[in-house]
């Protein structure tokens, strides 16, 4: 390691609360070295915590002042920032939640973290064309059951335990918020509109099996179809995934459609 090296890498160490930065190595200036080496770690860790709240503005509230110094100190000690970009420094913050205490004994936090990362990862997905139903009206019957559908870039399914996303919306809307509980919706489909707008909204258990076969699993029609079968009569199944179909396209969240190719002799 070269000399420059080994002062860039002590200076590190030192802004983020590491291995002390010799003070023979500054130079003394019209401010004092122990003053300007504290400002430096001081905007470094201030720096990260408003990053940090610029992704989870809900959860900052929720938390309040002392449960959300106390996360950012124990989250930026554990996980340093290592790129120049601060877009994905809060990417482990879920997890980090959900493992480390007092957070852990409230899953409601962790889970309020998850949906703030995902609203943050729908915005910031790639785009694509969309599909209008049409697309499947063209489409020959014999053409449906290995119909697989590709869904946008920006949709995202989430299943959450708790009431976070209640939670959230009054706490976006400044009013009081529910008491932490069960959620009465877990699943919540995620994704961005046209006019790049994010959207969310609850998901019943039929659709839920729907989506996990189609977007999950990446099933074709046919296996859709025999994931709905599971739980419904047969002779309920093809309306009713037709009707998720419809809907999906409806929400401009189908950007193509490929058909299973046949396999070689």
């Amino acid at each position: 390691m070269t000399a420059l090296a080994t002062l860039e890498q002590r200076f590190l160490e030192h802004v983020r609360g590491g291995e002390s930065f010799p003070r023979t190595w500054c130079r003394q200036g019209l401010v004092d070295s122990d003053i300007g080496l504290s400002i430096y770690a001081n905007a470094y860790h201030s720096r990260l915590r408003e990053a940090l709240e610029a992704d989870h503005p809900v959860l900052s509230t929720y938390l309040g002042d002392e449960l959300w110094a106390t996360f950012c100190a124990g989250y930026t000690d554990d996980h340093p920032s290592r790129v120049r970009s601060l877009r994905h420094f809060g990417s482990r913050v879920p997890e980090w939640l959900a493992r480390n205490p007092p957070f852990t004994a409230h899953p409601v936090i962790a889970e309020l973290a998850r949906f703030e990362r995902a609203l943050l990862d729908v915005f910031d997905a790639a785009d694509a064309p969309r599909l209008d139903w049409a697309a499947m009206e063209q489409l020959d019957a014999q053409a449906w059951p290995s119909l697989r559908l590709r869904f946008h870039p920006s949709v995202r399914l989430l299943v959450l335990s708790t009431n976070a996303v209640e939670i959230w919306k009054a706490l976006k809307d400044e009013v009081e918020p529910p008491a932490a509980a069960a959620s009465a919706a877990p699943a919540r489909l995620l994704w961005r509109d046209e006019e790049r707008v994010t959207r969310f909204r609850p998901v019943v258990q039929a659709e839920l099996a729907a989506l996990t076969a189609g977007l999950v699993e990446a099933r074709d029609f046919s296996g859709l179809c025999e994931r709905l079968a599971r739980d419904h009569p047969a002779e309920s199944v093809p309306a009713m995934a037709i009707g998720f179909l419809r809907q999906w396209f409806d929400e401009g969240i189908i950007c193509a459609l490929a058909a299973e190719e046949s396999a070689s002799p």
